[in-house]
């Protein structure tokens, strides 16, 4: 079994907004940072746990609560999550984010655990998981702090979650009061949009799971590529760095209606709430550096298809580095 590195990313940044040493990483684990750190990938199940154990153990007294408590119940100030984050933020109500756990659950355990005795009620969800908070205490309680700490996401009050051995209960009050002012409108996303996020954000963890198992394989006889692969891969790069250009002129242009808009004093509650929501500071400090490596990346790839490397020598060098960069 494997859990995500939406995991293992919010525990490296806990620690760094701890003011823990990062050095002290490579005293603690053998795993690379850059494993660590990236969202999109998967490490073994065992490998997660003893690193809850190490790092609390070296943290000891520092910590209030358990590790694992104390990152779960902060994922919604981490950015841990990658493109999670954005598409929760996006979510209208309490409900859509727990009435479908084996949604949640799958974007952290794979390969994702069935769900049985599912049981939905107005404001409360209970249901039987196979895995055992006994059988990996460490990871299982990140999970169910995490859960806990969802509404905050949406500026409302933690829910309550019980994990016992199998069973997980949620309870959520209905009428969470809400941190933001009463004058403070909530956005009003259209529910097939965050739907179909929701959708694409599954079928691309899947896609990823299905790469990773593919370089994981290899192939014991690389072949060159062939002139016309060749010819196929550089019409590829050209034809996505258009497209990069043509999304980098998008942002830029929306970073200056914002722009125009605030200048013109219409910085209201509603706007500034509409900015917290979609993380507006995070995407215009992100956004160029993002593009930035993905225009290296494809140069990178240029490079390597005119050295005529084989394509899968290419792709198992190159798969930290995709899968580091696939973060938003």
């Amino acid at each position: 079994m494997l859990f995500s590195g939406k995991v293992t990313n919010s525990i490296m940044v806990f620690l760094d907004r701890s003011g823990f040493d990062g050095d002290r990483m490579q005293d603690l684990t053998s795993l690379p940072q850059e494993y660590l750190r990236d969202p999109t990938g998967w490490v073994e199940a065992t490998a997660v746990e003893e690193l809850f154990e190490l790092v609390e153990r070296e943290l000891g007294s520092a910590l209030t609560d358990a590790l694992a408590t104390e990152v779960g119940h902060s994922c919604p100030d981490l950015r841990a999550w990658g493109v999670l984050d954005s598409v929760i933020r996006m979510m209208p109500r309490s409900q859509d984010l727990f009435l479908q756990p084996e949604r949640f659950i799958s974007y952290f355990v794979s390969p994702a655990p069935p769900l049985a005795d599912i049981v939905r009620k107005h404001n409360e969800v209970e249901f039987s998981i196979p895995i055992s908070n006994q059988e990996y205490p460490h990871t299982s309680e990140f999970l169910r702090s995490a859960l806990e700490a969802l509404p905050k996401y949406l500026g409302k009050d933690e829910a309550t979650v019980v994990w016992v051995q199998n069973k997980v209960s949620i309870k959520w009050e209905e009428g969470q009061k809400s941190f933001f002012q009463d004058t403070e409108q909530p956005l009003n996303y259209k529910p097939e949009l965050v739907q179909g996020l929701m959708e694409a954000l599954e079928q691309s963890q899947k896609q990823i799971e299905t790469l990773n198992a593919q370089l994981s394989e290899g192939n014991p006889t690389p072949q060159p590529l062939g002139e016309d692969r060749k010819k196929e891969l550089k019409a590829f790069v050209v034809k996505t760095r258009g497209h990069l250009m043509r999304l980098s002129d998008y942002l830029v242009r929306s970073q200056q209606l914002v722009t125009l808009l605030v200048g013109q004093d219409r910085l209201n509650k509603q706007v500034r709430e509409a900015m917290k929501r979609v993380d507006w500071d995070y995407v215009k400090s992100q956004s160029n550096q993002v593009a930035q490596d993905i225009a290296d990346l494809l140069s990178d790839f240029e490079k390597e298809v005119e050295k005529d490397i084989p394509t899968n020598s290419y792709s198992v060098k190159k798969k930290e580095s995709l899968q580091a960069r696939m973060e938003v």
